[in-house]
C-alpha cells in the first residue's frame, strides 16, 4: 500500500508530505484546492507520462516520490526479474520532471526508463478517474475489463496471438506468392519477347571491350602499318642486329683479361636474341595487318546495336545477359507456380485452421467468465440500489468468411462484446451506452472495480470522484461499497459526499492558499473534531449549522 507521498513544485503544490493509513483514506476539499493534482502525482509513481507543464512555475523541476509497502508477491518477483532489491519489503518510487529536459526515474535508488516502472506498477495500484466512468459507455474497453477479471484467458490470448503469429506469415506467404504469379501471367508475353530478342543478338560477355579494341586498331590502320613497317625495317635492313652480334663476338677472350667483358658479352648476346625475335614479331604482324572495311562497319553497326540494346533496358550488356537469364527462370518456373501456390495456401488453411480453434477457446473462456460476471456483478448492483437490475454481455463473434479473412481476427480474438442493461424490472435490455445515467455508471463501474478487486494482486485502489451522479440513501449504499472494498486493500477516494467520507478510516481535506503572489496547495490528517466540521461543511454548502453538525456527528457513528 502506498504508506507515504511527497510532491515538490508540482502545479500549485509547493511541498506536500502525506502519510496514508490502512482501509479507506478520503481526500476532500474544494473545487480546485488540488485534489486531482495529488492523484496525478500518484500517477506519475505509476508510469503515466510527465508532462513539463505540470512543473511549478518558476520551478527548474518537480518531484513526486512514494514509499510502498508492504509488497505482494506479484510485484517483488516483479522486481526481482528486473535486479531490483527491495530491502525490509519496501518499494521507493521518484520521478523529477524537468522543466527543460532530462527526466528521471528511480525506483529503490536504481535509474530506470519508463517502461521498466510501467512492467512494476500494475501490481502495485490501480487508479479509476471520472474519464475511466465515461469510458463505461465506449465497448472498447469491454474486452479489456473482461479480460482483467479472469487470469487464465490471458493463457488462452497468448496460444491465440502465438497461432495468430504463424497465420499471418502463412498467410502472407501465400498472398506474396500469388501476387509474383499474377505478375508474371501479366508480364509473359513481355517476358518472352525479351527473351527473344535478346537472345536473337547473341550477346557475350565482354564484348564490347574487344570491339573497342578492334575499333581503335581499324581507324588507326595507317599509323599503326607504317609504324610497324618502319620499325621492322630499322632492324632488319639497317645491320643493327648483325652489329649487335659481331660486338658480342669481338668481346670474346676479354673476359680472361677482365670479368666484366664476360657479363658484356651475355647481355649483347641477350640482347642479339631480344632483337631477332622483335623483329619476328615485327613481320608477323606486318603480314596479318589487314584493313578490311567491311569489318569496320560491321564493328560500327553492333556496337551501335549494343548501345541500343543498353538504353531500352536501362542496363549494360552484362546486365542483360543476367537479367535474360532471370527473365527465362521466371518463364520455366511458372509450370512450378501451380504447385507452389497450392502448397502455400494449404500451410495457410492449416494455419487458419489452428487460429480458429484457439479464437474459439478464448472466446469459449470469455463466455464462461461473461456469466460468472453477471451472476455476480447482479448481486453487487444490487448492493448499491440496482436491485431490478439486468446485465449482460452480448457476444457479437463474426465468423471469417474464409481463410483470407484477416478482419475476421485482431489482436484480441475473434470476439466483439458489449454490456447490455436494463434497470427497470419489465423494461428491454439495451447497451449501457443508450439507457445508463451518469449515476447508474458510477454504481456500475464501482461494481465492476468491485469485482476486479477480487481478481488482481493489489494493495491499492484510487478512486477519484466514482460516485458522481448519486445522492441520498444511494450515496450512503456507494460507501458502503467503498468501505468493503477498503477492509481488503487500502483505498484512496477523492470524494464530494459527506456519506462516503465519513465511511472512511482516515480523512484528509486539500486546501489551498493564495497571497499575492503565489496559491498553494496543503493536506491536512483532520482528527474527530475538524471531520465533523468538514463533513458539516460539505451537507450545508454554505455557513455551516447546528443541524449539518449534528447530521455529521450522526454520519461519523
Amino acid at each position: 500500500m502506498l504508506r507515504h507521498l511527497s510532491v515538490r513544485n508540482f502545479a500549485i503544490i509547493e511541498n506536500i508530505d502525506v502519510s496514508f493509513e490502512e482501509g479507506m483514506n478520503v481526500l476532500t476539499g474544494e473545487t480546485g484546492a488540488g485534489k486531482s493534482l495529488l492523484i496525478d502525482a500518484i500517477g506519475l509513481l505509476l508510469g503515466d507520462r510527465a508532462d513539463k507543464s505540470a512543473v511549478r512555475s518558476g520551478e527548474k523541476h518537480a518531484e513526486v516520490s512514494g514509499v510502498f509497502h508492504p509488497l505482494n508477491d506479484a510485484i517483488k518477483a516483479e522486481l526481482e526479474s528486473l535486479d531490483i532489491p527491495h530491502p525490509d519489503d519496501e518499494l521507493l518510487i521518484k520521478r523529477r520532471i524537468s522543466a527543460k529536459s532530462g527526466n528521471l526515474i528511480k525506483v529503490n535508488d536504481e535509474t530506470v526508463p519508463l517502461q521498466t516502472l510501467k512492467r512494476i506498477t500494475p501490481y502495485l495500484a490501480d487508479i479509476h478517474t471520472q474519464h475511466d466512468t465515461k469510458r463505461l459507455i465506449n465497448p472498447d474497453m469491454y474486452l479489456r475489463l473482461l479480460d482483467t477479471y479472469d487470469a487464465t484467458i490471458g493463457d488462452y490470448k497468448g496460444e491465440y496471438r502465438e497461432a495468430l503469429a504463424v497465420y499471418n506469415e502463412a498467410l502472407k506467404n501465400y498472398e506474396s506468392l500469388k501476387r509474383a504469379r499474377e505478375e508474371t501471367l501479366e508480364k509473359m508475353d513481355l517476358y518472352r519477347f525479351q527473351a527473344e530478342e535478346i537472345d536473337s543478338h547473341q550477346l557475350e560477355e565482354g564484348e564490347e571491350d574487344t570491339i573497342e579494341a578492334r575499333l581503335k586498331t581499324l581507324k588507326n590502320f595507317d599509323e599503326i602499318f607504317q609504324s610497324v613497317k618502319e620499325a621492322h625495317r630499322l632492324l632488319d635492313e639497317t645491320g643493327a642486329l648483325e652489329n649487335t652480334f659481331e660486338a658480342s663476338r669481338t668481346l670474346e677472350g676479354l673476359e680472361d683479361y677482365d670479368s666484366e667483358f664476360s657479363s658484356l658479352k651475355e647481355r649483347l648476346e641477350s640482347a642479339y636474341h631480344e632483337l631477332d625475335d622483335i623483329r619476328g614479331v615485327l613481320f608477323d604482324r606486318l603480314n596479318s595487318l589487314d584493313f578490311d572495311p567491311d569489318e569496320l562497319e560491321r564493328l560500327e553497326t553492333r556496337r551501335y546495336t549494343l548501345d541500343t540494346l543498353k538504353r531500352k533496358y536501362h542496363r549494360s550488356i552484362d546486365e542483360i545477359i543476367a537479367y535474360n537469364a532471370e527473365i527465362k527462370n521466371r518463364l520455366e518456373d511458372m509450370d512450378d507456380y501451380d504447385e507452389k501456390l497450392e502448397a502455400a495456401k494449404s500451410r495457410a488453411q492449416e494455419a487458419f485452421e489452428a487460429l480458429l480453434e484457439k479464437a474459439e477457446a478464448l472466446s469459449s473462456a470469455r463466455r464462461k467468465t461473461a456469466r460468472s460476471i453477471e451472476e455476480t456483478l447482479k448481486a453487487e448492483l444490487a448492493d448499491l440500489e440496482l436491485r431490478e437490475a439486468s446485465f449482460e454481455i452480448v457476444f457479437d463473434a463474426r465468423p471469417p468468411e474464409d481463410f483470407t479473412d484477416t478482419e475476421a481476427f485482431s489482436e484480441d480474438g475473434i470476439d466483439r462484446v458489449d454490456f447490455h442493461l436494463s434497470t427497470n424490472k419489465g423494461e428491454d435490455m439495451k447497451p449501457l451506452r443508450q439507457v445508463a445515467s451518469g449515476g447508474e455508471l458510477s454504481r456500475i463501474m464501482l461494481a465492476l472495480k468491485a469485482l476486479l478487486v477480487r481478481q488482481e494482486s493489489l494493495n491499492l485502489m484510487i478512486f477519484d470522484e466514482i460516485d458522481s451522479g448519486v445522492s441520498g440513501y444511494v450515496a450512503g449504499q456507494v460507501a458502503k461499497k467503498m468501505a468493503s472494498i477498503g477492509r481488503g486493500m487500502q483505498v484512496l477516494a477523492i470524494t464530494h459526499l459527506p456519506q462516503v467520507a465519513a465511511r472512511a478510516s482516515t480523512h484528509y481535506r486539500i486546501r489551498k492558499e493564495s497571497d499575492s503572489e503565489r496559491t498553494k496547495a496543503h493536506v491536512d490528517a483532520l482528527d474527530h473534531e475538524n471531520r465533523v466540521r468538514e463533513l458539516a461543511e460539505m451537507i450545508s454548502s454554505e455557513e455551516i449549522t447546528s443541524s449539518a453538525l449534528e447530521s455529521a456527528e450522526e454520519l461519523l457513528k
